[in-house]
């Protein structure tokens, strides 16, 4: 490995130089009996000054006390040859006229500002005067022997990086001064500027210290000149060959993340906890390229901490998650139910500069010849491919032990590379929110909806919630604070805690019009689709960012990744479209899908989205799976050996990730489930179960990770669930949170059909009082409640303990001063009547 001696300490002399000149001759004189406690100087940092250009400095005097006097102040220069100082504290890079108004170019060098009253004196402040900077390089030096790893740092790990400016070829950073240090990603790196250890005074070097996984480019300025970008040490191997330039800083990116419960290695991933019970805590055991990880060893290796991970839980109305966590993130069993718990390194906090390709590593030739280079060095280092910032998501490997050689001997864990969390306890009476779309598309000015929450353990409807505008759609989000509204007037933000109280609940979302397709798994964002304005848009409205509009026409249904670093949007021509919207990337798409999709849903761990797709000619349905990291269809590894692509016997209606890895019974036939991630795909007749195992990315590969469609029995890639009658469209359905039960609702029957994964056979139903149907249904987080909007107008609350009932049908008043409970106006279309029902999470 080549070494070179840094010139680090280049302002010793001159700074010497200048002490020694500004402590020679003068003498005090006695002053007026007023004496100042301080005389501060401003600028009082060093500074860089260009030949021929001024700078002004300013004073303050005070007393002991702190008393501001008003006095006549002096300014002087240690060398008038080099800076010249006005009366006034005008400095000047060379020499003043004789009215103080032309500046003429002199000598360069260093001096000290210092201003003097009342016979005290500031603390000098340095000015490096210069010729004009052309050009400013920032390079890594090896210094003394201190070996570095390249081409990233793991966590923790430092190297020192030196900046030189030129003036029409030659080096002038003598004469420069400090520099201004920054990096374009701050929290990948901690700069840290190297002092003369004599005189305390900044040297051209500082130290870069790698601190969150990702890459940052960085500069030095002097005198309003910028840096090129720096770039690493080149170093030298033992066969004379040279490292390939390299024109970034990068602190290791996370290359794998493995879940647990409790404790790292302890392959807990499948638990049930007691509400009420002791405290529980998910454990990310994390492993960047450099196959450093999280855990803590005996050989002096780097251990990483604090990695900024995006924790995420499928349920949080039960089973809710710590914030700011890291590595370790506490969880808070709020009620019964179940969830998956995963962790991402994802942009822009984890693994940052997505989408960012710097330019030494443009080609596929730059990036084999890092490789080549530093793969030498560190075997376990997977080439120089891994350095480009991407989304790393929850694998089934733990890596924690190694072989004699201390080669990684990763463990498998998770099929569904997540944690499957049951929460269990007391069921309690959920909230419910009802509303009617039946002024959907009328002026303001003719008709007006109104909203309802209430819950159902009152079994009364309360009073009525008049919307701003009329209302075409409505979401809950998952932490269950808010109800997103789309409307063809304007979108709405609704807190239905509000309802009836001081605080308006209504929030306008400015200009976004359209259905609200899709809300993000924190519950800030939400993605709405206009159809009925040309040209069409989607909105997606953020509570921190600007509201962003996209060119999608025709978009029918969306999904944000677990992670909220992506949305995937179904759009286009008869809905056979894909298209993926990242704030960090601009709108990819439009990707061609081989017919007609109407559902998105992700994978646990949010590696994959899943797209029900109908039939297109002589293709059949099928289910697709896409990788959440490069937007294209993933490959199957196993099942298919090609594209990850499930043919389906039927049309789907609906489709679900069902949160438990192990399922506890078959299907149809009698086979049994296997462990994995669930897919339970609602056809006319039946379902289709497709189960997943999810593992890691290729070696070499932060993304994407591997997928395979288990076969069961081989080889069939799904499994038959057979309902024995016909299911209308738009049905609905849900899973018990145990994963034994599945409840079917069907628009056009009033039973709600069973099935029993432990029996393999449908049980029978929950019949609707008044031979009701159902126009629209939710289930409450623990599972005991749906919730049923029935065409008679009422709100079914229906149990599912002890075989199920239809509890009680709540009705609703008349609005105020109108003859109908949801509308202001009859419209054209028809009275208003209730559509729409929703549980609060």
């Amino acid at each position: 490995m080549g070494r070179s001696r840094s010139t680090g300490f280049w302002l010793i002399f001159p700074i010497f130089a200048l002490l020694t000149i500004a402590g020679c001759g003068g003498g005090s004189k006695a002053g007026p009996p007023l004496f100042p406690g301080k005389v501060t100087l401003t600028p009082a940092t060093a500074t860089s000054l260009e030949l021929g250009s001024t700078l002004s400095f300013t004073a303050a005097v005070q007393t002991v006390s702190g008393t501001n006097l008003t006095t006549t102040i002096s300014y002087a220069s240690s060398d008038p040859s080099i800076l010249n100082v006005s009366p006034n504290g005008i400095a000047c890079a060379g020499h003043w006229d004789a009215l103080f108004t032309t500046c003429t170019p002199g000598n360069s060098g260093a001096v000290t500002v210092t201003a003097t009253a009342l016979g005290g004196s500031s603390i000098p402040t340095y000015v490096f005067v210069h010729p004009r900077i052309d050009n400013i390089t920032v390079k890594g030096v090896v210094l003394n022997g201190q070996s570095v790893q390249e081409p990233c740092l793991s966590q923790t790990q430092s190297m020192t990086l030196e900046a030189h400016a030129f003036s029409q070829g030659n080096d002038i950073t003598a004469a420069v001064g400090p520099f201004t240090w920054t990096a374009n990603n701050p929290t990948v790196v901690t700069l840290a500027g190297l002092n003369n250890t004599t005189f305390k005074f900044p040297t051209n070097q500082v130290t870069a210290t790698a601190n969150t996984p990702g890459i940052t480019y960085i500069n030095a300025t002097a005198s309003g000149v910028t840096s090129t970008s720096f770039r690493q040490p080149t170093l030298t191997n033992g066969a004379g060959e040279t490292s390939p330039v390299l024109d970034f800083f990068a602190t290791c990116p996370v290359q794998n993340i493995a879940l647990e419960m409790g404790a790292a290695g302890s392959g807990q991933t499948n638990v049930s906890i007691a509400k009420g019970g002791s405290a529980q805590t998910a454990i990310a055991t994390v492993t960047d390229v450099m196959n450093n990880s999280s855990l803590p060893n005996t050989n002096g290796a780097v251990v990483l901490s604090k990695i900024p991970l995006t924790w995420t839980s499928s349920n949080p109305g039960a089973i809710g998650l710590a914030t700011s966590c890291t590595e370790s993130c506490a969880l808070s069993i709020t009620s019964p139910g179940a969830a998956m718990i995963t962790a991402s390194c994802s942009p822009p906090t984890c693994n940052i500069g997505f989408p960012t390709v710097p330019a030494s590593l443009a080609t596929s030739d730059q990036i084999t010849a890092c490789s080549n280079y530093f793969q030498a060095q560190y075997p376990n280092f997977g080439g120089c491919q891994l350095l480009l910032p991407k989304p790393v998501y929850s694998s089934n490997e733990f890596i924690g032990f190694t072989d004699s050689q201390g080669n990684p001997q990763p463990v498998q864990i998770s099929a569904a590379a997540a944690i499957s969390v049951l929460a269990t306890g007391a069921p309690a009476s959920p909230d419910v929110f009802a509303a009617s779309l039946g002024c959907a598309h009328e002026l303001p000015t003719n008709c007006i909806t109104a909203d309802y929450s209430f819950s159902t353990s009152r079994a009364v409807a309360g009073i009525s919630n008049v919307n701003p505008v009329p209302l075409n759609s409505f979401l809950y989000d998952p932490p269950g604070i808010r109800v997103y509204g789309g409307s063809d007037f304007g979108a709405l933000s609704i807190n239905p805690a509000a309802f009836g109280g001081n605080t308006n609940a209504f929030t306008s979302l400015g200009t976004v019009t359209g259905k609200v397709l899709a809300v993000s798994a924190n519950g800030n964002s939400a993605l709405f689709s206009d159809t009925v304005h040309t040209p069409n848009q989607v909105y997606v409205t953020s509570a921190t960012a600007a509201t962003v509009a996209l060119s999608i026409p025709n978009a029918t249904a969306a999904a944000f990744s677990p992670d909220g670093l992506k949305i995937f949007i179904v759009g286009g021509a008869n809905s056979s479209s894909l298209y993926v919207y990242s704030p960090l990337q601009s709108l990819q798409g439009p990707i061609a899908l081989s017919g007609p999709a109407n559902a998105i849903s992700f994978s646990a761990n949010g590696a994959f989205a899943f797209i029900e797709e109908a039939a297109n000619g002589a293709t059949p349905a099928n289910i697709t799976a896409f990788s959440t990291c490069t937007n294209q269809v993933a490959t199957d590894l196993i099942g298919t050996q090609g594209a990850a692509v499930v043919n389906l016997p039927a049309n789907p209606l609906m489709m679900r990730v069902l949160p438990n890895l192990h399922i506890g019974g078959t299907d149809s036939l009698g086979i049994p489930i296997p462990d994995g991630v669930h897919l339970l795909v609602l056809d006319a007749t039946g379902f289709d179960i497709l189960t997943a195992a999810v593992g890691a990315p290729a070696a070499g590969t932060l993304c994407p990770q591997s997928l395979a469609f288990v076969q069961n029995p081989p080889p069939a890639l799904f499994q038959r669930i057979e309902l024995g009658q016909q299911i209308a469209s738009p049905a609905n359905f849900f899973a018990s949170p145990d994963g034994t039960l599945l409840y079917v609702v069907d628009p056009s029957s009033s039973t709600i059909l069973t099935y029993s994964f432990i029996q393999g056979a449908t049980t029978g139903g929950i019949q609707l009082q008044g031979n009701a149907t159902p126009l629209s249904s939710d289930i409450s987080a623990d599972g005991s409640t749906i919730a049923v909007a029935g065409s008679d107008g009422l709100v079914h609350n229906v149990s599912t303990l002890t075989g199920g009932a239809d509890l009680s049908q709540i009705s609703f008043p008349n609005m105020p001063n109108y003859l109908n409970p949801f509308c202001s106006l009859t419209p054209s279309a028809g009275p208003c009547t209730l559509t729409t029902v929703l549980v609060k999470p």
